[in-house]
This record gives C-alpha cells, sequence and structure tokens, in this order.
C-alpha cells in the first residue's frame, strides 16, 4: 500500500511539473496537467479549496477550473 502512495505522489509531481515546463512554452492543455497533478497529490475537493485560495474567486472561475477537476 505504500508503494501505491509513492507511486502517487510521483506521478503527481511529474504532471505538475510538465505542465509549468509546457506552460511556458504555447503547449495546449497545460493547465489541465498542473491541475491533474494537484488532484493525484491532495485528491479533488482538497485540491479544489487549495486552488481557489490561490488564485482568488475571479481567476478561479474565469480558467473553469471546477469544471475540468469534475471532468477528471
Amino acid at each position: 500500500m505504500k508503494n501505491l502512495s509513492v507511486v502517487h505522489r510521483i506521478i503527481g509531481i511529474s504532471f505538475i511539473v510538465v505542465g509549468l515546463i509546457s506552460y511556458i512554452f504555447p503547449v495546449p492543455g497545460s493547465t489541465v496537467l498542473v491541475v491533474l497533478g494537484f488532484v493525484w497529490l491532495i485528491g479533488k475537493n482538497k485540491s479544489l479549496s487549495f486552488l481557489r485560495k490561490i488564485l482568488g474567486k475571479k481567476i478561479f472561475k474565469s480558467l473553469k477550473i471546477k469544471e475540468v477537476v469534475k471532468d477528471i
């Protein structure tokens, strides 16, 4: 069970890193990779509240992150 947790953390961190690197270059889907990485690391509900706190309500709504996380 611990190996699965370690694998989830590695996958989540790699999604976040690849998403941030691809965000610098004009690659579509980079925001989705970052959000997917947060969902892998901490879960849907915690990642939604974390991203809402960091981004603020207006930016959170404009990026439509809640819909993206629901689709995951």
